[in-house]
């Protein structure tokens, strides 16, 4: 077959893309292929996908009854099963019996994709409410989920449960280096949950700047700008200062070989109007440590640095591919509350600092392998704001500051669409009274579906 009859193969296949957005990346790997054995050069690959958009894009238009600048739009999310079980030795001197509860998380929505590099993503999650059990409603609103988690517990004898907002946002990359948010998003930061936990969906703006240094090396600059509390009052009576938190980093990837690759990142968090965060919203957090508001708060301006380093081995027993080492750790400093009296209780340092160390085996992306986590967290109770860090990693039944311990989780992904995971933390409070020993082992056993 001469040149131009592969031509006119080529140019066939991509049209076929018309038909489904799965053929069209079929056809864009056939048109790689193209060029990489010299039939077609890299402006004709091009043209040729652009025709393919072009036409799928029409097509799309016409059958989904979208505008013309929609190009497409993905539906995803994800479903999740849960045993949670929390066994504590005491809390504040006092017996406290063993808890057990079965919970589901349900993340739902689209992602629409469209012309000039915008993007729009909506997600709906679920969520328990109200005071019953523990699980208290945050201020000014009179319906409101955990800021920490979808998390739903089977309870209230089949009752109906509740369904959030998780996620709303507006996304623009203009060009491939930068990239603008503003809505209710994901967080962007390459930031631990030491400091922000993972599920905390930030609302304001976010703005992210990639700068390549090599193929192999790039910088990131990142800037987070996220509403804490509107403290409007019509009355103009009491609090009126609204407040906002402000996140910067840097942070450095590199590949140094096929098998070796690390990443740093210096870190900033800091408040507007931080001592005006409603007395309520904090009770409604209801987290271990030191307060950000009222009699005794401390100023919170955490400097955070993270590092990892990353060793792939050629192979490893019962793993297909290659296997993954990684060894991080992550160094919190709060240099506004340092010198930070603990009048009453037993910490008699600053109380300002934060650790983790953690060390990764393996990796659960592909059916049938497994990955394994250690970490080690020693958080401080004046180190990070406790209306952002994990609310997992505590004692008492809920997570926060002034904390320390174990946590190893192992995944399992037997299936594309189906991850099993366990989660087991080993923690007790830092700052306890000598006649007192608060302890706490939790158990996670997940089953995720992702679609």
């Amino acid at each position: 077959m001469n040149k131009v009859s592969l031509k006119k193969v080529a140019l066939s296949i991509a049209g076929m893309g018309v038909i489904s957005s799965l053929m069209a990346q079929s056809s864009d790997a056939l048109l790689d292929k193209l060029v990489e054995k010299g039939v077609l050069s890299t402006k004709e690959a091009n043209e040729l996908k652009e025709e393919t958009d072009k036409n799928f894009t029409t097509a799309y238009s016409i059958k989904s009854g979208m505008p013309d600048w929609v190009k497409s739009v993905k539906m995803n999310g994800d479903f999740r099963a849960r045993y949670d079980g929390v066994f504590q030795d005491n809390a504040n001197g006092n017996p406290v019996p063993d808890r057990n509860r079965l919970r589901y998380r349900l993340r739902f929505g689209p992602t629409i994709s469209m012309t000039d590099n915008f993007e729009i993503g909506l997600r709906l999650g679920s969520g328990d409410i109200g005071s019953v059990g523990g699980l208290v409603q945050p201020v000014g609103s009179a319906f409101g989920g955990n800021v920490f988690s979808a998390n739903t517990t089977l309870n209230g004898d089949a009752s109906r449960k509740f369904l959030f907002v998780d996620a709303a946002y507006a996304k623009w990359t203009p060009r491939e280096w930068i990239q603008l948010q503003f809505g209710k998003m994901d967080n962007l930061f390459w930031i631990s949950d030491a400091a922000i936990d993972y599920d905390y969906q930030p609302e304001g703006g976010q703005e992210k700047l990639t700068l390549a240094i090599t193929d192999n090396q790039k910088v990131n600059f990142a800037a987070g700008q996220w509403v804490i509390s509107e403290n409007y009052g019509s009355t103009g009576v009491g609090n009126q200062n609204d407040t906002y938190s402000f996140v910067e980093q840097i942070d450095w990837t590199a590949k140094w070989t096929k098998q070796f690759s690390t990443r740093l990142a210096l870190s900033s968090i800091s408040y507007k109007n931080q001592k005006d965060i409603p007395a309520g919203l904090e009770a409604f957090i209801n987290q271990n440590g030191t307060p950000a508001t009222g009699v005794g708060a401390q100023d919170f301006n955490p400097i955070i640095g993270r590092a990892e380093a990353t060793y792939a081995l050629a192979s490893f027993p019962m793993f297909d591919g290659e296997f993954p080492i990684t060894v991080s750790a992550e160094y919190i400093n709060n240099p506004a509350a340092s010198g930070a009296p603990f009048a009453g209780k037993s910490y008699t340092g600053a109380g300002n600092e934060a650790y983790n160390l953690g060390v990764v085996f393996g990796s659960a992306k592909k059916k049938g392998n497994w990955q394994i986590a250690y970490n080690y967290k020693n958080i401080e109770p004046a180190s990070v704001w406790h209306g952002m860090n994990d609310d997992d990693f505590g004692f008492n039944s809920k997570g926060g500051t002034d904390v320390r311990g174990h946590h190893i989780k192992a995944w399992y992904k037997p299936y594309d669409s189906m991850t099993m995971v366990l989660s087991y933390f080993i923690t007790e409070q830092i700052n306890n009274p000598s006649t007192v020993d608060v302890k706490q082992d939790r158990l996670f056993f997940d089953v995720v579906w992702a679609f």
